[in-house]
């Protein structure tokens, strides 16, 4: 899980990490958000959505996890997306920057996992196709 630390917010559930050098070619071309909802691709300050068939979100991070930028609804076909100091950069499906409330300056923990106090406090976020949606609040009745 990937936890915005300061916003006391998720913005991914289920990462998955971009390790090889198939892995981070292909990233997410012909892939969609549904076995994960994140790719995070370590040691890498650009992105390019070249043949993907979804626009996506992008937070870029430095060595420190400090979110340096953010980019919402990135369209396919873009070549290239850098940003100076990233070390780290993580694709998401569209609306998890803004369901997250993460901005640059703030720092993430790439490693959280949800423990019973603190889930009590988190937005319950599902998919639908390719958009995330709020339903509930952890513990919380419907």
């Amino acid at each position: 899980m990937i936890r915005n630390l300061t916003k006391n917010s998720i913005l991914c559930s289920n990462p998955v990490f971009a390790r090889g050098f198939s892995m981070r070619t292909r990233g997410m071309i012909g892939r969609q958000f549904r076995d994960f909802d994140g790719m995070v691709f370590e040691n890498c300050p650009a992105i390019h959505t070249c043949f993907m068939s979804m626009p996506i979100d992008a937070v870029f991070m430095d060595r420190e996890n400090k979110v340096l930028m953010v980019k919402q609804t990135l369209r396919p076909w873009k070549l290239y997306v850098r940003c100076k100091g990233a070390s780290v950069v993580i694709e998401l499906p569209c609306g998890s920057i803004e369901q997250s409330f993460t901005e640059s300056g703030d720092y993430l923990d790439l490693a959280a996992e949800l423990t019973a106090e603190y889930s009590s406090r988190l937005t319950n976020r599902v998919f639908v196709g390719d958009k995330m949606e709020t339903i509930a609040s952890f513990g919380e009745e419907k």
